[in-house]
């Protein structure tokens, strides 16, 4: 660290907890949900309505080793900014143990939508992942963040017999 006494370690320090403090803010795509992972696949979608329930089967191609988080959003191929993540699904949907052929997620769409849907340019997108884990990195950044806090709050306070720093004055305005 640079700098002398107490001043130049803490800005020692705000240079390791500025950073450190940053990174948590940071977006890591290695440790995103869903979303197109190297060898995970989702193919060999079909959707069939059976009465109020829709049953959308696909295969999860991807190495062993899950589980894997499954995500699907309903969308349309007029209408790009329509998006809806369906709530009333069962299956093989959300974290999936292993990948395969012959997964089959079920959509009771009549209680998302119980007037139906209108229109027949509607599609599902499935997105698989590995799941993510418990959170490690994070932890370790907060505990990081917090201790280092910590050792400058308690750097920082005078210990008794000693006088505190004077104020810095400031210059009076010019006169005009």
């Amino acid at each position: 660290m640079t700098g002398t006494g107490i001043t130049g370690w803490r800005r020692g320090i705000c240079r390791v907890l500025i950073p450190a403090f940053l990174l948590t803010l940071a977006d890591f795509p290695a440790l995103a949900r869903p979303g197109g992972e190297a060898g995970i696949r989702v193919t060999n979608q079909v959707v069939h309505i059976e009465g109020d329930v829709a049953l959308i089967s696909y295969d999860l191609e991807a190495p062993g080793g899950g589980p894997y988080v499954v995500t699907i959003e309903l969308r349309r191929e007029n209408d790009p900014s329509f998006s809806l993540v369906p709530s009333n699904l069962s299956g093989d949907i959300g974290e999936v143990a292993s990948p395969g052929p012959g997964k089959l997620i079920r959509w009771e769409y009549l209680r998302d939508f119980p007037i139906g849907l209108r229109g027949e340019d509607f599609y599902f997108k499935i997105e698989a992942s590995r799941s993510g884990g418990f959170p490690w990195l994070w932890i370790a950044l907060g505990s990081a963040v917090v201790a280092g806090g910590v050792v400058a709050i308690v750097a920082g306070k005078s210990s008794p017999g000693t006088s505190p720093s004077p104020a810095t004055e400031l210059p009076l305005p010019p006169a005009r």
